[in-house]
């Protein structure tokens, strides 16, 4: 089978390798689309040396002893590699699973690959009407971000913050609109996802042009009811915490890896019964409810998939994924 092999430095090579075969409780997927992530620009630039890709759907082709699933189901592949055993698996949160064996793409080879090897409890089956590339932004672009406005309550809220408009970012603006969100703003640099977000319903503002506090506050004097963080940057969660509302919350849902000190001038953010909220990915309930929602035309999941590419084009997927001219980038072994 062709695959991409991220070499590191910037190097993908596309190589022919042998197709996997499944083991017990795994599943072989012919994969349809797998989307361009952020994430993946560490594996681009560092030494992994792996096929990398996570946000993958595709057809079973082959299923090992133990599974399940059936050659010929068309499934979304969920990324934690969870045991399925413990009590927050049984409740269909993989996400949160202690004995987590890491991350599809990352711990394991992953989907910029004709075929993929997936846990039989990792295939999430897509629904009739469902297409591959619906699926893909079902994953992080609207299962990520949607997962952190549930945490959030965003139903009761008035006014809410999106701190970057990249796919996460741009998935909560769509989930936000979809829960009935009436002042939804989102910052952001690219005129070409300003753009999409206003297209959603959004108040677009240019932070390298306008003073974000000062137009938020003219409209909402105390602050925001919550801010949603999706850039992965300490400025801008300190900018989060100093927009959002007494009694707000700020859901940190941009990938930072870094330390973030709690300490502010003059300890401001002691007054204030702040919430703040680190979340992972989604569980699986939310992924079931987040396809009802496509289907009955409350998300538009296809608008957020813009481009597509060969796989022998990855790298250049890449590179436009870099200007911020797209959302959701799609790569088709």
């Amino acid at each position: 089978m062709r695959a991409a092999y991220f070499r590191g430095d910037g190097v993908i090579d596309i190589v022919d390798v042998p197709t996997p075969t499944p083991g017990e409780g795994q599943l072989l997927i012919k994969v349809a689309a797998n989307g361009v992530c952020g994430s993946d620009r560490k594996i681009l630039r560092g030494g992994f040396n792996l096929i990398p890709g996570h946000e993958v759907a595709g057809t079973v082709v082959d299923a090992g002893p133990g599974c399940q699933t059936r050659p010929g189901t068309r499934v979304a592949a969920y990324i934690p590699i969870h045991c399925g055993e413990c009590s927050f698996c049984r409740q269909g949160k993989g996400n949160l699973c202690p004995n987590m064996q890491g991350l599809l793409g990352w711990a394991t080879d992953g989907g910029y690959a004709e075929y993929m090897l997936v846990p039989d409890r990792n295939a999430l089956p897509l629904e009739e009407g469902i297409s591959f590339h619906e699926g893909v932004v079902l994953l992080d672009t609207i299962g990520t971000s949607g997962h952190a406005i549930r945490l959030s309550r965003c139903w009761e809220a008035e006014s809410v913050l999106v701190i970057g408009a990249g796919p996460v970012g741009i998935g909560a603006v769509a989930g936000l609109k979809a829960f009935g969100v009436p002042n939804v703003y989102v910052t952001e640099l690219s005129p070409y996802r300003r753009e999409r977000a206003e297209a959603l319903g959004a108040i677009a503002i240019d932070p390298s042009t306008e003073d974000v506090a000062a137009r938020l506050k003219a409209q909402h004097p105390y602050g925001v009811d919550i801010v949603v963080e999706a850039v992965g940057t300490l400025p801008t969660i300190w900018q989060s915490m100093d927009l959002v509302a007494h009694g707000g919350i700020v859901n940190i849902v941009g990938e930072y890896w870094g330390k973030v000190e709690l300490e502010r001038p003059k300890g401001t953010w002691m007054i204030n019964d702040l919430t703040i909220i680190r979340s992972f990915y989604f569980t699986i309930p939310e992924f079931h409810e987040n396809q009802q929602m496509v289907l009955e035309g409350k998300l538009d999941a296809k608008a957020l998939a813009t481009h597509s590419f060969p796989l022998e084009e990855v790298k250049a997927a890449y590179d436009l994924f870099q200007t911020g001219n797209s959302l959701k980038i799609m790569v088709e072994p």
